[in-house]
């Protein structure tokens, strides 16, 4: 019985210890430049597709929260709302609709250069507002761009 316990928590134990690794690795892929984000993101499996773009949505609402877009509020209330859809759908219409508009703002080597999580958070400002391209414009004079 005891034999049967411990083996029980050790599997408990490593599958705990994969499941992190691996979103570790979904959130450390927010880090890289969008443009290689974007490629990665439409090679992977659709498991990995989903952890990636999962990450994404969560590593946007956190930084968006550090650069005022959102209130902490708002990311719980959004996070808890975007765990009960699949991340690649939300992802998708971030980029059909909010990226054209990022795009028209950032140069190729701007948007290029930036980080995922970071075009997300631009993305985000055009979702949030009215007026999607003056929203951006503003946000974007914040830091003399």
């Amino acid at each position: 019985m005891e034999f049967l316990i411990g083996v029980a928590v050790t599997c408990l134990v490593i599958f705990g210890i994969s499941i992190f690794l691996k979103t570790n690795k979904f959130n450390k892929l927010t880090l890289l430049p969008f443009v290689n984000w974007c490629s990665k993101y439409q090679a992977a499996e659709d498991h990995d597709r989903i952890g990636m773009a999962r990450a994404l949505v969560l590593q946007t609402f956190h930084l968006a929260v550090d650069l005022g877009v959102l209130t902490v509020e708002e990311k719980q209330e959004l996070g808890k709302e975007s765990m009960k859809e699949d991340p690649t759908i939300l992802v998708n219409a971030w980029l059909e609709s909010a990226l054209q508009i990022v795009e028209q703002e950032l140069s190729v080597i701007e948007l290029g250069n930036s980080e995922a999580r970071m075009v997300g958070v631009l993305m985000l400002v055009t979702l949030k507002g009215v007026n999607p391209q003056r929203d951006l414009q503003n946000f974007l004079q914040r830091f003399n761009h």
